[in-house]
């Protein structure tokens, strides 16, 4: 059985186990989801599974059903910064995104006691930058032509939240 990670009224989050990746790697390349999201192999998820720096997480809803995934990194981290790699919902616009960065911050936080919270996206990735903002993330900057990938230049888009952000918004400790 997967650990839960954290979970409330409206979702849990838990470990990522080998057999959820046929739901992971079909989310990812999902048409609403390929052109912002990286494609990773099974066996890259299966290392991101493994790795002890970085967690795998699935989502669900309250029904149990999946609806998401996320990957983050920086376990370890002596700066106690950690990445928020990757989130995608299936199910979108019902408010699961905004939980689970909740829930993560609440994680991050209050039980690993870490002091940035931070991830990157595609320019191209309009809709992302609202979402982010309006759930307590700060804009850092853009780094022009991070990667290279699909025969072209990505630009990205880097925000984060701090500690101190995440105390001083009251929304942070609201559930839902």
């Amino acid at each position: 059985m997967a650990k839960i990670l954290k979970s409330s009224k409206k979702i849990n989050i838990r470990e990522t186990q080998e057999k959820d990746l046929e739901f992971v790697i079909k989310l990812e390349g999902d048409v609403e989801n390929k052109d912002n999201v990286f494609q990773y192999t099974k066996d890259q998820h299966k290392d991101i599974i493994e790795g002890n720096d970085t967690l795998h997480l699935i989502i669900t809803n309250e029904n149990n059903k999946k609806i998401g995934y996320a990957i983050t990194a920086g376990l370890n981290s002596k700066n106690k910064s950690i990445e928020l790699k990757r989130i995608v919902i299936s199910d979108k616009n019902n408010g699961y995104g905004s939980e689970f960065l909740r829930l993560f911050k609440e994680y991050v936080f209050e039980e690993l006691h870490f002091h940035k919270l931070w991830l990157d996206f595609f320019l191209s990735n309009k809709k992302v930058e609202a979402f982010y903002t309006r759930n307590g993330f700060i804009k850092e900057g853009v780094i022009r032509d991070r990667y290279f990938y699909k025969d072209k230049y990505i630009t990205i888009v880097v925000m984060s939240i701090l500690e101190e952000d995440y105390y001083n918004t009251d929304y942070n400790r609201k559930g839902n």
